[in-house]
């Protein structure tokens, strides 16, 4: 009996999910909608709109999540490149002090590696100004596709011809804001070669306008499975590398692209490396927290690690090709070794002189969430109201 009664519970939570999981993307497409309709196309007012959309859709992520099965956050810092406290714990929340203007490098394990890594930008206040590297069929989600275009994520095919340019007007926009001389400042680019590609004045800055941003992007281009490794050993054979055990080979071509992009405005790369409660040496974590068994069977991983570390611009050989993929390769097997001790230890730490751990709740505030779910029923109930008493007083 109390096994049937724990079915109907999951059942009852995996549809309740689902229904606040679709009322809320349809709330928050909604206020897109309002918010693109009342405020000028282009506006420093509609992006501050259309960013605390981009807040709300991770807190209701979040919230969802934690209604399903709650989960805790391990970090970990490397004290040589991260200054101790840039991660800390705050009335019972982690909180950080992110650069305002950065990249995001991670293994990628699972399908929702992303959520986790868009929720540490929320320590910093920053879960509005994430911009997230996406295969292009993602765009065709349906409300999902329409709320990314707005968040100005940047859909890839991963055919390096047509991906360029809208690689490069894509992260040229988000240089020129985060400098304060964007479109957002009303500026227009300084000419636009004849395939399209926009080109910024870098040398001007104006931090009174300037925008910030954090780019999220995983340069092994999938996640582990059983598959992906069978293929990034033969792309390993192919380039004359060594594969790696726990990770995938990176490709350097995105992220140096977008390095050298972003090179007037970037402050540092963080470098993730994220582990999974549960997911054991011979594992992959994407079959064990695969979309339906998080939603319709509560299993989500309780313990999330992250062990983060920082490189500045001038540490990277972003001008060499050959040099800058030698260098993505040695971060790639540090990761590697990091992962061996993740599943030999449990931890990513290993001497407190050296890292720093913080331990708290993967939560997030749901304020942004509330108004934003708000609005439109706010909206529909007035519009209901003065069609009825504009009824009323006709007849």
């Amino acid at each position: 009996m109390n096994e049937h009664l724990v079915r109907i519970k999951k059942l009852a939570i995996a549809v309740l999910s689902i229904i606040l999981m679709t009322y809320g993307c349809a709330s928050l497409v909604m206020s897109q909608v309002m918010f693109q309709t009342f405020y000028r196309r282009g506006s420093p007012e509609l992006q501050s709109k259309l960013n605390m959309t981009k807040k709300a859709f991770i807190s209701l992520l979040i919230c969802i999540l934690n209604f399903v099965s709650p989960s805790s956050i391990r970090i970990s810092t490397d004290n040589a490149t991260l200054a101790k406290g840039t991660f800390r714990k705050s009335n019972g929340k982690i909180i950080s002090q992110m650069k305002r203007r950065s990249i995001i490098i991670a293994n990628h394990q699972i399908y929702t590696d992303w959520v986790f890594l868009w929720w540490l930008t929320s320590t910093a206040d920053l879960a509005g100004s994430i911009y997230i590297m996406l295969k292009k069929s993602l765009e065709s989600i349906p409300l999902l596709g329409y709320g990314m275009r707005n968040f100005k994520f940047i859909f890839l095919s991963r055919k390096w011809a047509q991906d360029k340019i809208i690689l490069h007007n894509s992260l040229g926009v988000i240089d020129a804001n985060s400098r304060g001389v964007g479109p957002l400042s009303g500026a227009r680019p300084i000419r636009v070669d004849d395939d399209g590609e926009m080109y910024w004045d870098v040398n001007k800055t104006d931090d009174s306008k300037a925008w910030p941003y954090c780019l999220l992007l995983f340069p092994e281009g999938t996640n582990l499975s059983a598959t992906t490794r069978r293929k990034s050993a033969s792309f390993a054979e192919k380039v004359g590398r060594q594969p790696f055990s726990h990770v995938l080979l990176p490709h350097s071509t995105g992220l140096r692209s977008s390095l050298i992009l972003l090179r007037a405005s970037v402050e540092v790369v963080y470098d993730i490396t994220i582990g999974y409660s549960g997911v054991g040496r011979s594992d992959y974590g994407e079959m064990m927290y695969r979309l339906p068994n998080i939603f319709l069977r509560g299993q989500t991983p309780k313990l999330v690690d992250m062990h983060i570390r920082a490189f500045n611009l001038a540490e990277i050989p972003v001008d060499d090709e050959e040099a800058f993929s030698q260098w993505l390769y040695e971060v790639w097997k540090e990761k590697d070794d990091l992962m061996e001790k993740y599943y030999t230890d449990g931890t990513f730490a290993s001497d407190p002189e050296l890292n720093q751990i913080v331990v708290g709740g993967f939560n997030i505030s749901p304020k942004p969430v509330l108004v934003t779910c708000l609005l439109p029923a706010v909206l529909v109930f007035s519009l209901l109201l003065v069609g009825y008493l504009a009824y009323a007083w006709l007849t």
